[in-house]
């Protein structure tokens, strides 16, 4: 046999024996407490389905095997805005952030308005674990309550 052949023959089964790739996953955002907004947006570029990736370089990029179930706007709306509200919500950053190294962490910075009064709130969880529906909302919650107790502390 040739050596064309025999790294023709090993490359074929390299490929038959390596792993399938990952599906996609989807994600989303459970808000449990008891948030209230008359609106909510999300911004750019973090308001799409796939979730950002903040690198380490500092640019922005999109992980490909990995989405929200709808854009997260359309899950906080659902989850927050649905409820009698007051104000409006603004979702500054939502991603994940992968500046440190060997670290993946979910990252919310929002805001309340409520007429002049603003709150703002920013939280970060781990993501070791793989369930990013509980960091994103875990990190939610945490940022949410900052940025209504700066809401408070306003009056």
């Amino acid at each position: 046999m040739n050596k064309f052949a025999v790294s023709l023959f090993a490359l074929v089964l390299a490929g038959c024996l390596a792993a399938p790739p990952k599906p996609p996953v989807n994600w989303t955002i459970e808000v449990a407490s008891g948030a209230r907004v008359a609106s909510v947006a999300v911004c750019a570029p973090y308001g799409g389905q796939r979730l950002a990736v903040l690198r380490q370089d500092g640019s922005i990029a999109f992980d490909p095997r990995n989405s929200f179930a709808a854009a997260p706007a359309a899950i906080l709306r659902d989850a927050v805005a649905s409820r009698l509200g007051e104000g409006a919500l603004v979702v500054r950053r939502l991603a994940l952030d992968c500046r440190a190294k060997g670290r993946r962490d979910a990252v919310v910075e929002l805001e309340i308005a409520l007429g002049e009064r603003i709150g703002r709130g920013a939280a970060a969880e781990p993501t070791a674990d793989g369930n990013y529906t509980a960091a994103f909302s875990s990190a939610f919650e945490r940022a949410y309550a900052q940025a209504r107790r700066e809401l408070e502390a306003a009056k």
